[in-house]
């Protein structure tokens, strides 16, 4: 009897903590890499793609067609990063698309970061 005392002050508990926390949204993106760019501090990530498509039009929070890819380490460890831009420069070399997992919880100076890229040849 005492545990469905609690329950219902417990589950209220519960709901305005879950109300409370900040909701990201990841969204996939499919375009063509229209530039790449890998600076020598930690600028914006340390490299970036910019996409023929903005992701601003399915996450509003991003702020250009530009994506980092966060080489500095801050949401991946850097070798990832890399190898995320060594993906972003094979669609650029060979004109194939790319689809983008885009995370506007994670940005690099309003930058979205871009945690997943996968080469399409379909």
């Amino acid at each position: 009897m005492k545990l469905l005392k609690i329950f219902p002050g417990l589950l209220g508990t519960v709901t305005a903590l879950w109300a409370s926390v900040a909701v990201s949204d990841t969204a996939p993106v499919t375009a063509f890499v229209e530039k790449t760019m890998v600076t020598s501090d930690s600028l914006r990530g340390g490299c970036m793609a910019a996409l023929s498509e903005d992701p601003a039009a399915v996450l509003p929070a991003c702020k250009s067609t530009w994506v980092t890819f966060s080489c500095d380490g801050t949401y991946t460890d850097p070798v990832r990063a890399y190898r995320m831009l060594d993906q972003a420069q094979l669609a650029l070399a060979t004109g194939l698309a790319v689809q983008v997992t885009i995370n506007d919880s994670k940005m690099h100076d309003g930058y979205c970061f871009a945690s997943r890229i996968k080469v399409v040849t379909e």
